[in-house]
């Protein structure tokens, strides 16, 4: 019991730690990708910010970062993989998304990490 008690009085001393350690703008995310459907996780970079993202799914999913142009959507990066890492840097200011296509019949595990 004492062993217990002693425990839980650093539970909170831990918590700060844990937080120092995660950089201010990464994000980590998993998801279950439905059949035939996607995800995107959009966000606005600065001309010259750095992208730093990896993912990994269960099977080969279609990956792209993407932005719009005059009604246009402009690929900056395009592959199909199970696990991709990678950097981008943004030539201009404006909105990005990355986007998983899930091109299989059933849903599949898609976990992913990005940092900007």
């Amino acid at each position: 019991m004492i062993r217990a008690a002693a425990a839980l009085l650093l539970l909170p001393s831990l918590a700060p730690a844990q937080a120092i350690a995660i950089p201010p703008g990464a994000q980590s995310k998993s998801i279950e990708l439905p059949a035939k459907e996607f995800h995107e996780e959009c966000l606005e970079l600065a001309a010259g910010q750095r992208l730093d993202y990896d993912f990994a799914a269960a099977k080969t999913v279609k990956f792209n970062i993407h932005y719009h142009a005059g009604g246009k959507v402009l690929y900056a990066v395009r592959k199909s993989a199970r696990h991709a890492r990678g950097v981008y840097t943004s030539r201009k200011t404006q909105g990005y998304c990355m986007m998983w296509t899930n091109p299989h019949s059933l849903s599949i595990a898609l976990s992913y990490h990005f940092d900007k």
